[in-house]
């Protein structure tokens, strides 16, 4: 077996077609020329097929000029993706190998993406939080945040004229875009919620099927789909329109997105399904959104939180018919919901452990005790008595109940890691506002409440105080500006950033591709206790604090309404202001009192 060595050259400002703050460098991998060979990394989006190498002189190489940075890569081999092995400054690349680090020239300060446009604030939605003022300050950060990370279609790329982006690379991404508009349709019309679910309607393939990834320069997918890796994201386009129909009371949208909607689940329902699963739901690591939560033995088999996440699909579907009044439709997804959930309470509950798990290939249940299993909750899948036991494995100090809750991995998996280790124990908003919905549709509002407030509270903590050691933030996130940020996910049980895939850097910062989901749609809906439904022109609220809050100029329906209340031990007194009548319903002391809200301001006390 011939050994392969593998040489890098960095030459410096070598040629006048190099850009001023850029460099050569020159790529050779010593082998015949019975290989191919390319190089991927951070540099291409780590496309193996962007920069392949040529067969010269008993070589292959390739130069390619790079601005001043770090970058990680990779060389690609007939398929094998190989770090460097001459060149020892290597991290790890999220599973059992490494990415080789390469520093080109003088790496500049990098500097923080900002609008050129003001944020005007006085258009959003006004918190009133009496004894935390400093959460009021985080959310709007969170919206400045998002603001800033709204970006433009393109005559090449053929997306919607605007629409929010995750922000961290040149790609948009399916379920972190889902989750963007969950926390953005309180933005009305300065943030562009649903038309950025719209860029991925506009690539359906005639067969339904829609790409997790697109690239932003082009809208090209990354890869063709196979059986090994369908390239698809968790389908919660469905369950997103239907909130954002409930929330607004706009259902202008339903018609037109109900045919994709129903295309794209019968795509996942015909290719991602082997007998292997029993008719159970499949994809892959990266496809579930959840990178390096351990999968061990699962292969093509039934992963249930893609299953709950089809059947939160096909129970979302079924309603949008029934808004729109197509019975054909709405008879056949309500049937294959409760086919769906009949799936998972045979094959991935546990009667052992009392847990939803995923089922392998080999018809025995996974040990892994990951929060994928909590999808079983906002799909309404989970019985009425095995609720019981999820929750108690939520509130269970030495599993999910950690001083930041809810890890991802519960604390008694042997893969649970306290430092986060990305989806190995790291607390993520998407995932906390799945269990804190899920919990809502069992009526645990008190528990949701709970969640809500430890989560904010711990981002909070970190925005505000946290200093963290330079040395352990990624080399393009390094702005030495005091890093007083929002992160990607955080640390279990430290007030920190949870360590990313590599686990040696932080996760990424100002990231409100998703995380705004606590600062500001759990504040609305869980901390001042909100409930729109627009839909049936009624506000729920659950009040479980005993300061003076609510909200202002809170988009509801077409109009706005300013909702406050100010608890005292024996009484609770409310001021709301509305242009239009809308129902009332206030939880309070577990009782329910209801009101008819008139245009004006209205001033009453409950006892």
């Amino acid at each position: 077996m011939m050994m392969l060595k593998i040489y890098l050259y960095l030459f410096l400002c070598v040629s006048i077609t190099a850009q001023p703050d850029s460099s050569m460098v020159r790529f050779i991998y010593n082998a015949d020329s019975n290989h191919t060979v390319s190089v991927a990394g951070s540099f291409n989006n780590w496309d193996a097929a962007a920069h392949k190498m040529f067969y010269v002189d008993s070589t292959w190489e390739i130069d390619i000029y790079l601005p001043h940075g770090y970058y990680y890569y990779k060389f690609v081999v007939d398929d094998n993706w190989i770090p460097d092995p001459s060149h020892d400054w290597w991290i790890n690349d999220g599973g059992t190998s490494f990415n080789s680090i390469l520093k080109v020239g003088d790496p500049p300060v990098p500097v923080r993406e900002r609008s050129p446009f003001e944020l005007n604030k006085n258009l959003l939605p006004k918190p009133v939080l009496e004894k935390n003022p400093e959460w009021v300050e985080l959310y709007y950060t969170a919206w400045e945040t998002a603001w800033n990370k709204i970006k433009r279609g393109t005559p090449q790329n053929g997306f919607v004229n605007k629409y929010i982006d995750e922000g961290f690379n040149e790609l948009i991404f399916q379920w972190d875009t889902n989750f963007m508009a969950a926390f953005a349709i309180y933005g009305g019309s300065l943030f562009p919620a649903m038309q950025s679910l719209d860029n991925f309607y506009l690539k359906q393939r005639r067969d339904g099927y829609i790409q997790r990834v697109y690239r932003e320069d082009d809208s090209s997918i990354v890869a063709q789909p196979t059986k090994e890796e369908p390239m698809i994201n968790p389908p919660l386009f469905a369950w997103i329109e239907l909130r954002y129909y409930q929330v607004t009371g706009d259902k202008s949208r339903m018609k037109t997105v109900l045919p994709a909607l129903v295309k794209y689940f019968e795509w996942i329902d015909n290719n991602c399904r082997t007998e292997a699963g029993n008719g159970l739901h499949y994809f892959t690591m990266l496809g579930s959104g959840m990178d390096n939560t351990p999968r061990r033995g699962v292969g093509k088999a039934g992963w249930v939180d893609l299953s709950a996440q089809m059947a939160l699909a096909a129970k979302s579907i079924s309603e949008i018919a029934y808004v729109v009044g197509d019975k054909k439709i709405e008879t056949f997804f309500e049937e294959r919901y409760n086919e769906i959930a009949k799936l998972i309470n045979k094959y991935c509950w546990d009667d052992i452990s009392k847990f939803y798990r995923d089922f392998k290939e080999d018809s025995t249940l996974s040990a892994t005790t990951h929060i994928g299993s909590y999808w079983s909750l906002i799909s309404e899948v989970c019985t009425a008595e095995r609720f019981d036991y999820m929750r108690d494995r939520l509130i269970n100090v030495n599993e999910f109940w950690r001083p930041h809750v809810v890890p991802t991995l519960s604390a008694s998996d042997p893969d649970y890691d306290p430092k986060g280790h990305y989806w190995r124990g790291g607390i993520w908003a998407p995932t906390n506002y799945m269990v804190v919905k899920g919990l809502e549709r069992y009526g645990d509002y008190r528990l949701a409440h709970r969640i809500a407030h430890n989560h904010i509270s711990n981002i909070a903590d970190v925005y505000f105080n946290f200093t963290p050691d330079e040395e352990k933030i990624a080399f393009e996130e390094r702005y030495a500006d005091g890093y007083k940020t929002i992160w990607e996910c955080y640390s279990p049980e430290k007030p920190e950033p949870a360590t990313r895939w590599d686990n040696t850097f932080y996760s990424r910062q100002d990231f409100v591709g998703w995380s705004g989901l606590g600062p500001i749609a759990m504040l609305i809906e869980n901390i001042i206790g909100l409930q729109l439904r627009a839909d049936a022109n009624i506000i729920i609220w659950h009040v479980m604090r005993d300061d003076k809050h609510g909200v202002e100029n809170l988009r509801f329906g077409k109009q706005s309404v300013d909702l406050l209340c100010t608890p005292t031990e024996e009484s609770v007194t409310f001021e709301v202001y509305t242009r239009e009548s809308f129902d009332l319903e206030i939880v309070w002391n577990e009782n329910l009192y209801k009101r008819v809200i008139n245009p004006g301001i209205n001033i009453f006390t409950i006892e």
